[in-house]
């Protein structure tokens, strides 16, 4: 449920209100202070005790149980005090993530089941309202310091600024993904991409949902690499590719990750290569049928967005293809349009921006589908 929507209901409106102004305003701009309690109740995992207990349940009740929990694994990690439990399970509750029932006293709802099964979401959220809240705060301090110089690049954005304030001078320049690697919240991130907030179906069921041939494009040969899957971390989308194609085989489906750490015997069905697209000249895998990108491309400022496709424009034939899986630049996704800007210096696209992409790049558009809530998809081929 919305904050307008729920806040319609405490107004006693209609479902479809108009909302006093200043009450929609107060309702947007004070949510910042109250997303800085989410990392709290995922540490203590708050919303597992909720679901755990299957019924209504005293924020005193939550937090002996988190703290039995704690002892029970026989170490020094330190308890939840009531009071934080039940000011943090309040504040939950006003984001609809959990439900309040009575004076401090809860119980989960469907958000909150949603979480416990899909623990990927719950990786997100944390990210989210950590590296999230950093960035957006030091956003305009960082237009500020630099006469309001836009677009951010890579490695020297909002993200970076902030910890240049704070004093942590090895983090001014790094990327963001060289960041929660140093401070071991990599494999955090990496689990949020396995399965992010939610699932929209296999990859083959969403591009023919779209009205795409995916079969088409993979075609009929299979003595060579098919389907390049760059930055594709756990090989999940090839690995759905290959359930619906059990045809193919692991030499025809490549990983290609700029981590080293993960190793092949992570990844049965598909294989492993080391391509780093930042640092390295050239796609080494050369005519591959189709190379995807799934959530790659917004995380790059634009210069970067047309070096990687060019470097995969030049390693294409006639017969191969860019597939580009993003959500659509709409009104759905103007939070992960920010996200993108704060973290990286990338950006969600609209369909004019892919097209520019793709002509700089020496491509064409071949397919597009877009969808107000889901992963779109836009195919790209080289100029003829």
């Amino acid at each position: 449920m919305s904050f307008l929507n729920r806040l319609a209901g405490l107004l006693g409106l209609s479902s479809t209100p108009s909302i006093p102004p200043g009450a929609a305003l107060a309702a947007t701009v004070t949510t910042p202070a109250s997303l800085g309690f989410v990392p709290v109740a995922i540490h203590f995992d708050l919303f597992g005790e909720l679901v755990r207990f299957g019924r209504h349940a005293t924020a005193e009740e939550v937090a002996n149980a988190c703290n039995a929990r704690i002892k029970a694994r026989s170490t020094e990690d330190p308890e939840i005090r009531v009071r934080l439990a039940s000011d943090t399970l309040y504040i939950m509750a006003g984001l609809g993530l959990v439900e309040r029932v009575a004076e401090d006293t809860y119980t989960a709802n469907a958000i909150t089941r949603h979480m416990v099964d899909m623990p990927s979401s719950q990786h997100g959220a944390l990210h989210f309202t950590t590296e999230g809240m950093m960035a957006g705060a030091f956003l305009m301090k960082k237009l500020q310091a630099t006469n309001f110089a836009y677009p951010f690049s890579g490695s020297d954005g909002p993200f970076q600024y902030a910890y240049k304030l704070m004093g942590e001078e090895k983090f001014a320049n790094e990327h963001f993904y060289s960041i929660l690697e140093q401070q071991g919240r990599m494999d955090s991130f990496n689990q949020f991409m396995v399965g992010k907030f939610l699932k929209f179906g296999t990859f083959p069921e969403r591009a023919a949902s779209l009205g795409y041939d995916l079969g088409y494009a993979l075609g009929e040969s299979s003595s060579k690499p098919i389907m390049v899957d760059i930055g594709g971390g756990r090989g999940e989308l090839l690995l759905e590719v290959k359930a619906a194609y059990p045809h193919l085989q692991p030499s025809n489906l490549v990983v290609q990750e700029f981590n080293a750490e993960i190793e092949a015997d992570h990844l049965p069905g598909v294989q492993l290569m080391e391509w780093n697209f930042k640092e390295s000249p050239e796609q080494p895998i050369r005519g591959a049928r189709v190379y995807s990108l799934q959530h790659i491309l917004h995380n790059l400022p634009d210069l970067d967005a047309v070096s990687l496709l060019q470097k995969l424009s030049r390693a294409m034939t006639a017969e191969s293809r860019v597939l580009i899986i993003e959500y659509a630049k709409n009104m759905t996704y103007t939070s992960l349009h920010a996200s993108m800007i704060s973290f990286f210096g990338g950006r969600e696209r609209s369909p004019a921006e892919w097209r520019q992409l793709a002509s700089v790049s020496g491509l064409d558009v071949g397919f597009e589908g877009y969808l107000q809530a889901g992963e779109s998809l836009v195919e790209m081929r080289l100029k003829q």
